[in-house]
């Protein structure tokens, strides 16, 4: 039996090639794709900007589908369930994994590289381990946001957010606003979002943001100084020049600041604002499974309109078009679905 599978085979191209369905072994499940999210990093990819997805690969790491087959050592899914991908998996014998940090695993495969197909496909393969049975609850359509929320529950818990803080973050793109929710659902009183798009804005607000900044109007110091007073925690989900001094000018000491955003390029940070106030930086790198099933429980309870997020759909063999307005923004995408099949 043969698939289609979308190849990234160079810099900003797709082309769909046909290939054989994977055989699956012992601790494997087999899992037709209903949808892909396009992730920031698979637009990095696109440009040739990403440290580790490179061409020929199949990308696509936000996937949700239905198992078809599974190994005969598979002891937790059975054929027609609804599942999602934790697509990681570290090698299981260095400190970062024995202490359970596998994410942090410098050995780890990842879902949509040269290592492990992705989801731009008809059929991925999983291991056992790395997926996650939907419960009845939650909705194939809404589920594909499951990996992006689990990034922001990630940064979230390691921020330690909890009732009354006050937060900010800084870019309103899909992880801002995801990691918003997440802020919210651990009982952050106050949540500020900034950006530059109106549209996204507006999304925070219903979703659960208490304050919106428009930053083209109106700097974040300003709007803070005048409403909202110095900030707990200050997340960077965008990449500019000045964004960790943005942070600095409103995080009280003793305040965090955690980095989700790839950054291309080199930033500077004054090591003295650090020193003076104590104030503590974070990276925050995907997630660990206590952070999917939190995704996974914060979809499911319907609490969130997550699915307003999800404003573009493409069939699979648009995807060279999906991608593109991913990267371009053109008509004010948030998160652009590739859909494999009919839900």
């Amino acid at each position: 039996m043969a698939l289609k599978a979308a190849l990234f085979d160079r810099v900003e191209h797709f082309t769909v090639i046909g290939k054989e369905v994977p055989k699956i072994k012992g601790n494997d499940v087999l899992i037709r794709v209903i949808s892909a999210g396009i992730c920031g990093s698979d637009i990095h990819a696109y440009l040739g900007k990403h440290p580790f997805r490179h061409p020929p690969s199949i990308l696509g790491h936000e996937v949700v589908g239905k198992i078809i087959e599974v190994g005969n050592s598979v002891l937790t899914f059975e054929e027609g369930d609804m599942v999602t991908i934790e697509p990681q998996i570290g090698c299981g014998n260095c400190n970062s994994c024995i202490k359970g940090d596998y994410n942090l695993c410098e050995e780890k495969v990842v879902l949509g590289t040269t290592e492990w197909d992705g989801g731009f496909a008809e059929y991925v393969v999983a291991k056992e381990k790395s997926v996650y049975k939907l419960p009845k609850t939650l909705t194939p359509d809404l589920a594909v946001l499951t990996e992006p929320l689990a990034v922001g529950v990630h940064a979230v818990n390691i921020a330690e957010v909890k009732q009354g803080d006050k937060v900010a973050i800084l870019g309103s793109g899909p992880i801002g606003l995801v990691t918003a929710v997440a802020a919210h659902a651990k009982g952050a009183e106050t949540i500020c979002l900034t950006d530059a798009i109106d549209k996204n804005l507006e999304i925070g607000k219903k979703l659960c943001a208490t304050d919106v900044v428009n930053v083209r109007y109106q700097s974040l110091k300003e709007y803070a100084a005048a409403h909202i007073g110095q900030f707990d925690h200050v997340f960077l989900t965008a990449s500019y020049e000045t964004i960790v001094d943005d942070a600095l000018n409103v995080l009280k000491r003793k305040g965090k600041i955690i980095s989700i955003a790839l950054f291309e390029e080199q930033i500077s940070i004054d090591l003295n604002r650090l020193m003076i106030s104590e104030i503590q930086i974070y990276g925050s790198s995907m997630y660990v499974k206590e952070d999917f099933d939190m995704a996974i429980d914060i979809l499911a309870s319907r609490k969130y309109k997550l699915e307003s997020l999800i404003t573009h759909r493409y069939h699979f063999d648009q995807i060279n078009e999906a991608m593109e307005v991913a990267l371009t923004k053109n008509g004010s995408p948030i998160k652009v679905v590739v859909d494999m099949m009919k839900i």
